[in-house]
């Protein structure tokens, strides 16, 4: 849940995420159409699926199905699988053509993969594995998931870094922000957890965590969060929400968080830790 945001997919759902799925049946042997649309023909393939695999059958593909349906995939690898990963429309920068759902995985579809994980803030690795996975399952009408923050990231692969390592400060950890998470930054973060929860603890920063860290600010505030905001927008961290800091966030808002109020809430804060093209 707070690492692998898995979007529930069932009768009547559109999208890239259900041709995915479609895909991932027909490289189970299932004789489904790829159309991108959740059928009553793919209802039974599930239900098919879910019963040859021990799984609570109710036709709908969500946290339980997701992880038996998916097949890991990487270069080299051919088939179906491989396609469910190419016709995913967003694996790409603007303005690039779209991958040729060819089944093949060659060299520019390992190169989107490693985008779209890096988008993210998932492990680099360039493998269509389960976690890449949770966040493709995202692609879908909906609620956009937040990026996860790792033990080992850096500023340079994941410009969320210093955010959290700001917010974490903010609720009282004392660490230093470095640009580097490293295990004193891990250990924050459960530290953070658990004054949260008894479950999902770990040393990522998920799903769970940002609407908690996050800190609504506006101008005439300072501190941590303040800083957390200015390294976002790539203004002077000083920690000083002062004129600069707000028409920096109210030109953020008006394009792809809006109304430009300058101040900044929970639905800015979310559009400033995704990867966005104006």
């Amino acid at each position: 849940m707070n690492v692998e945001p898995w979007h529930t997919l069932g009768t009547g759902d559109e999208g890239a995420a259900v041709a995915g799925v479609q895909y991932l049946l027909r490289d189970q042997g299932h004789a489904v159409t790829a159309d991108g649309v959740f059928g009553p023909l793919t209802r039974t393939a599930v239900r098919t699926f879910q019963s040859a695999h021990g799984l609570d059958v109710d036709g709908v593909v969500g946290r339980q199905t997701w992880p038996h349906l998916v097949v890991s995939t990487e270069r080299g690898d051919s088939g179906h699988a491989v396609r469910a990963v190419q016709q995913f429309g967003l694996l790409r920068f603007p303005g690039d053509p779209p991958l040729v759902v060819d089944g093949e995985f060659g060299s520019q579809t390992a190169q989107r993969v490693r985008f779209f994980q890096e988008s993210w803030g998932l492990t680099i690795d360039g493998i269509a594995g389960q976690e890449t996975w949770s966040f493709l399952s995202t692609q879908a009408p909906g609620p956009r998931p937040w990026p996860l923050v790792k033990v080992g990231s850096t500023q340079d692969d994941n410009w969320r870094v210093r955010p959290a390592q700001h917010l974490l400060r903010a609720h009282g950890a004392t660490l230093t922000v470095d640009g580097v998470f490293g295990p004193v930054s891990g250990a924050a973060v459960r530290a953070f957890q658990q004054t949260l929860r008894a479950r999902f603890i770990s040393t990522t920063v998920g799903q769970l965590d940002w609407p908690e860290m996050i800190v609504t600010v506006r101008r005439g505030d300072d501190g941590p969060a303040v800083r957390a905001v200015q390294v976002l927008l790539g203004v002077t961290a000083d920690g000083v929400f002062g004129p600069v800091t707000e028409s920096a966030v109210r030109g953020f808002q008006s394009t792809f968080a809006p109304p430009d109020d300058g101040v900044v809430g929970p639905v800015t804060w979310h559009a400033l830790t995704q990867r966005l093209f104006d």
